[in-house]
């Protein structure tokens, strides 16, 4: 039986499975806006980057707060339908965004 960090979780935005130390804490509602470790959620590090590259910390704030929000996000749509195909494995660094939402 496998120790309880190397089984298989979810990012909670692309919904493909990684160990605890493969993911990253995302505050939906950031600490600068009023967050606190109850808006905390597990994003791997290729959504957390994207996420951050395309929106800025008072849109994640207005719109965005939670990961169930940002899946439905039509900025993210073409990038998370891409990711989902992938592996947990791939490192792939995502480019900057022209102009954050």
């Amino acid at each position: 039986m496998r120790p309880a960090d190397e089984l298989p979780i979810p990012c909670e935005l692309c919904l493909r499975g990684f160990t605890r130390r493969q993911l990253t804490q995302h505050h939906g509602k950031p600490k600068s806006k009023g967050g606190t470790r109850e808006h905390v959620e597990l994003l791997c590090s290729q959504c957390h980057t994207m996420v951050h590259a395309t929106f800025t910390n008072a849109t994640l704030a207005a719109l965005y707060p939670t990961a169930e929000q940002l899946r439905g996000a039509p900025e993210l749509a073409p990038f998370l339908k891409w990711v989902r195909k992938q592996p947990a494995s791939r490192r792939k660094a995502n480019k900057p965004r022209r102009k954050k939402v």
